[in-house]
């Protein structure tokens, strides 16, 4: 059985700043969740394997997240793996707490739906436990927060924030080119997507996606199209004129972010075998990028935390398995 959860994501501070205002017009639909099974057929997952590290390490966004006044994690609680993709030479750095609800082996699968290029905007995963499922994106960081193991259209979305703020000409969302484009249209793709033009932007990527590699495209699944056609197209043309059909699957890694830096987990004791012992630190993980990869300039953005307003800000809900 499956039990829906609302998802709620924050506005991005990138287009805050020039358009800080909700949009003003009617949602075409209360949420996506009607793409996700499309999405999830035809995006297949790259190949893959997975390794964890050894004890004693961590990436210092993983530290920083986890010990976060919104978290209050403890970092021995999380686990961080190399996830190798068939279609990158180098391993991506994820980080899994003990009590998340989605597996490393759902997070591999899901981030391997990514197109790679795409995915190649994205620095680390980091999943942990919370009360509600949400999620955000700082920095190329995406964390989730108790999303479960369908969580592949969360992704997409928060994918799509670094996608807005650097992997085209100029961030879409904070554009006079978007801002006309919306006034175009009579509608906006969803609730969520009225929030901001961040997130109308982030949406309509979801949409974009879907209308250029499931069959029949959104047509075949909204009758009101045309109603949001503007948006999802302004997305699907900058996606291939700016950045070579970054939504499209297929290929190999050219471009990666650099790994935040390995730093050692804080000291103290661990439970070994009934007893409490010092941590032992295993070798540091060399996390250097292949020397064939192009190294992507980071950007300093955040597409925020959850409102207060979750229900009527959400944009959808990631089904949880039971």
């Amino acid at each position: 059985m499956y039990k829906s959860a609302n998802i709620a994501f924050g506005i991005s501070l990138l287009a805050a700043l020039a358009y800080p205002q909700k949009i003003d017009k009617p949602a075409l639909q209360p949420n996506l969740d009607y793409l996700l099974e499309g999405l999830t057929e035809n995006f297949g997952p790259a190949a893959h394997t997975f390794d964890v590290w050894g004890d004693g390490w961590i990436p210092q966004f993983c530290l920083d997240a986890s010990e976060s006044e919104d978290n209050g994690f403890n970092p021995a609680d999380i686990k961080t793996y190399n996830i190798k993709y068939d279609d990158c030479g180098t391993a991506w750095v994820v980080c899994v707490h003990k009590d998340s609800l989605m597996s490393i082996e759902s997070l591999a699968d899901i981030f391997g739906r990514v197109p790679v290029a795409s995915r190649s905007f994205i620095r680390h995963v980091l999943t942990i436990p919370a009360d509600h499922g949400s999620a955000a994106n700082g920095g190329d960081n995406i964390q989730l927060f108790q999303i479960g193991d369908d969580g592949f259209q969360v992704m997409l979305h928060e994918v799509a924030h670094s996608l807005d703020a650097h992997a085209y000409k100029e961030p879409l969302s904070a554009s006079k080119r978007w801002q006309d484009e919306v006034d175009k249209d009579s509608a906006v793709p969803d609730n969520y997507a009225g929030s901001s033009p961040a997130e109308c932007v982030a949406q309509s990527t979801v949409i974009a996606a879907y209308n250029a590699f499931v069959p029949g495209g959104y047509p075949s699944i909204e009758p009101r199209w045309e109603e949001v056609r503007h948006q999802y197209e302004t997305v699907q043309t900058v996606q291939r004129e700016d950045a070579g059909n970054i939504l499209i699957p297929g290929g190999q890694c050219r471009q990666r972010l650099a790994n935040s830096e390995t730093v050692a987990v804080p000291t103290g004791q661990r439970l070994l075998r009934g007893r409490w012992a010092p941590w032992r630190r295993s070798e540091e993980p060399d996390t250097s990028l292949g020397e064939d990869l192009e190294v992507i300039e980071p950007v300093d953005f955040d597409s925020g935390s959850c409102g207060d307003d979750i229900e009527s800000r959400a944009w959808g809900a990631a089904r949880q398995h039971l």
